[in-house]
């Protein structure tokens, strides 16, 4: 685990691996420590940069800034490090700044891996079922959120989105998710209100290069919907479920998830 200074701001770091490039971006409440079996995975094929997303792990966060534009800042800092351009692998909040980057940043990406982004917000626009349902199911974490009783917010949220509900983790790790659940209501700017996401939504065809969109078999019907959105607007992107996985199915299934990575990515197991 490194801290650098990037894009302004301290930020932890992860490497791994050798080969072609690959930048992994994780979930909401976790850190790149996360990716650690599928970096295990993956150690042969490619060589891998994970950063703490931004109040996460090691990584600064600035209050008066949107989540998703300061994620993308430094990322966008760490692939022009490099010669070429890079894969993409992103998980849930992570896999929405990895969509941003394929759409906004074309020539530092060789191609995108998304398991389950949470653009919610696309849904306005083509599926206005969908999101009124997802903003229906999701009404008991807003709602503790808004009154800032985070205890009850985590319940809510890991009862969807996780393998264990929050009163049964260890207590460090309930304390590191009391500490960032607030997050998740700073990132309703570019993920659930339809504005932003809207607009990405229009240019998704941009999009050229291999793209894979996973999702776990037992995985809340909502990011299904989201993917169908996606894909939708990307001839090329292949669906995957990964089978017996949910939402952190690149944590809880790594060797499934990193098989999809090689055929999108065209690297040998």
């Amino acid at each position: 685990m490194d801290i650098e200074k990037i894009a302004g701001r301290n930020v932890g770091m992860r490497y791994g691996g050798m080969g072609d490039s690959a930048l992994l971006i994780h979930c909401a409440l976790a850190h790149s420590g996360a990716f650690s079996p599928l970096m295990a995975c993956l150690s042969a094929q490619l060589s891998m940069t994970a950063f703490d997303l931004p109040g996460h792990g090691q990584t600064q966060f600035d209050p008066a800034s949107d989540i998703q534009d300061q994620a993308l800042e430094i990322a966008v800092a760490l692939l022009e490090r490099q010669t070429r351009a890079s894969h993409l692998v992103g998980h849930s909040f992570g896999a929405t700044v990895a969509l941003r980057l394929a759409v906004e940043h074309p020539d530092l990406v060789a191609s995108v891996c998304l398991y389950e982004p949470v653009y919610f917000s696309m849904l306005h626009g083509v599926n206005r079922a969908a999101y009124d349902q997802e903003t229906q199911d999701s009404q008991g974490f807003t709602r503790a959120a808004m009154r800032k009783d985070w205890p009850e917010a985590a319940r809510e949220f890991l009862q969807r989105w996780s393998v264990e509900g929050f009163d049964q983790l260890p207590a460090a790790q309930q304390g590191y998710i009391l500490k960032t659940i607030p997050l998740i209501i700073a990132s309703n700017q570019s993920v659930v209100l339809p504005e932003k996401g809207g607009q990405l939504f229009e240019r998704l065809a941009k999009i050229k290069v291999p793209v894979g969109l996973m999702a776990g078999e037992s995985s809340p019907v909502v990011v299904h919907d989201i993917l169908d959105a996606i894909g939708s607007q990307i001839p090329q992107a292949k669906r995957f479920v990964v089978a017996g996985a949910g939402h952190m199915g690149v944590i809880t299934h790594p060797l499934d998830v990193a098989e999809i990575i090689r055929e999108i990515t065209k690297t040998n197991p």
